[in-house]
């Protein structure tokens, strides 16, 4: 076997899911527009009185995983998939959930661990589909 034709196997071969570098400068902007949506606009719901925070309540069941998936797609075409991304941004997004949600309190912890993993599992997916997106069409 010649040297070229074993170089050749030896080579790793690129997955179906391109993978990208995660640095804090890249993502800076998505983690500005995630501190916005989760952390000021429901403090401004809490203190709009109670119909705000029936706004609040149905924001992080409808709003909060569009965004995120909205993110998610945006990064994975622009920079590729990192399964740090995603985490990151669910420890921002469930923070807000521990700080601004007022569920009853049989379900509080079961509610709140719910929709942290609803996140978790649109970032990733939302990432993921962006990231084949960026392959699919080439996206430099």
């Amino acid at each position: 076997m010649s040297k070229k034709s074993r170089r050749k196997t030896l080579q790793k071969k690129e997955g179906i899911i391109p993978k990208g570098t995660f640095t804090i400068d890249d993502s800076k902007m998505y983690i500005i527009a995630t501190i916005i949506m989760f952390h000021i606009l429901p403090l401004i719901f809490v203190i709009t009185g109670e119909n705000g925070k029936y706004i609040l309540s149905f924001t992080y069941v409808t709003a909060n995983p569009i965004f995120l998936g909205i993110t998610g797609l945006i990064y994975g075409i622009k920079k590729g998939f990192n399964f740090k991304f995603p985490l990151i941004m669910t420890v921002l997004s469930a923070l807000s959930i521990f700080m601004y949600g007022e569920f009853d309190e049989s379900v509080m912890i079961t509610t709140r661990i719910i929709l942290g993993i609803v996140y978790l599992i649109f970032l990733f997916g939302a990432t993921i589909i962006g990231a084949i997106v960026r392959k699919a069409f080439n996206f430099s």
